[in-house]
């Protein structure tokens, strides 16, 4: 029974193919044939499971002739397929756009962050979201022209989601500032950003008394880094550096080591305690790229390495929620234009389920 059951879905599954092949062979097509097409897509999507009518179906949201009640149907029938509605329903309200932008579940965040016809509200409710999905989803858009606010937001994650920061520096059509992003550039990448960072600070002109850390930090430092203890290297700099334990850890742990070594630089480690702890930490590590940090140690001024690593790092307490709220206040000023009454969501909106 249920290998007939199977046999008779990959079956389906095959006329729903061969279907919309033969429907977007051509660009045009006689009023009668797109109703005959209609009657029978619907039919075959009622039977056939949500994934398997998005993976199928695909072609025929880029055809412009597709019938509405196609995507009508996609909706109703929740999950992928209506993740693929989401994306490229070209009628869909945008009430109901803003909406899942903001609050709905995150495949159909995403799905809207897919969509070639973002305005700076939607493209602002998306970037403000946590999920990971959603935030990839808007940075490889590239129809989406992202606007200062959104970059801030996409570029916060970024730091924190190296996939995500990287998508961001192939971006060449954005304006953002790189130093956020260290983590994930290239060794190309980051000898431009420091190099850059070295320009601002000479160009200030402004000086500051070096920072120097104490012995008792720097004999930790080295005890730690002799136990080959990323933990407890990891712990120092987030005392040293206020910030984050997991983005410490994540400066320990950069397989080039130019975040570790800029990190040393900013609290203050003589560069020979700097050399032994970079060594001690990864014996192991290939003698060009040794000397290279050597080098990059030697050579950045320590404003300049601070001025990375904060970038970096951020503050420990309040950089998050003084983003967010920024954030919520640029927010309420756009939604303060739409209508004050809050309108019913539209029929997409009514069923979310991703079950099906």
């Amino acid at each position: 029974m249920s290998a007939g059951k199977e046999q008779r879905r990959s079956v389906d599954a095959s006329l729903l193919r061969a279907v919309v092949d033969q429907f977007v062979e051509r660009s045009m097509h006689p009023t009668a044939d797109i109703r005959q097409f209609e009657q029978l897509a619907l039919g075959l999507t009622d039977i056939i499971d949500s994934d398997t009518v998005a993976r199928v179906a695909l072609p025929l949201c880029l055809h412009p002739e597709t019938p509405p009640s196609i995507f009508a149907r996609f909706f109703d029938k929740g999950g992928a397929a209506a993740g693929l509605a989401f994306q490229f329903a070209p009628d869909l309200a945008r009430s109901d756009i803003l909406a899942t932008a903001e609050r709905g579940p995150a495949p159909f965040a995403a799905a809207i962050a897919r969509r070639r016809d973002l305005d700076r509200e939607t493209m602002l409710a998306l970037a403000s979201r946590s999920e990971v999905e959603v935030l990839r989803a808007l940075a490889g858009n590239l129809s989406a022209h992202l606007d200062a606010a959104s970059r801030r937001a996409l570029v916060m994650a970024g730091r924190d989601d190296l996939t995500l920061g990287r998508m961001l520096l192939d971006r060449d059509d954005l304006d953002l500032d790189p130093e956020p992003l260290f983590l994930a550039a290239s060794r190309l990448e980051r000898m431009a950003i420091v190099l850059n960072a070295c320009r601002q600070i000479l160009a200030s002109g402004a000086t500051e008394a070096p920072l120097r850390a104490d012995a008792a930090f720097l004999a930790r430092l080295e005890a730690a880094a002799q136990r080959h203890d990323r933990g407890a290297m990891a712990a120092l700099l987030c005392e040293a550096l206020a910030c984050r334990k997991d983005r410490a850890r994540a400066l320990v742990a950069d397989r080039l080591g130019e975040a570790f070594a800029l990190a040393l630089i900013a609290i203050g480690v003589p560069l020979e305690s700097a050399t032994r702890v970079l060594h001690c930490a990864e014996p192991g590590r290939d003698v060009e790229i040794a000397r290279a940090l050597v080098g990059l140690m030697r050579s950045t001024p320590q404003r300049a390495a601070t001025r990375i690593v904060s970038a970096m790092t951020g503050a420990a307490r309040s950089e998050r929620e003084n983003y967010r709220r920024a954030v919520r206040e640029e927010a309420g000023a756009l939604i303060s234009r739409r209508t004050a009454s809050t309108q019913k969501l539209a029929r997409p909106l009514r069923k979310l389920d991703q079950s099906a």
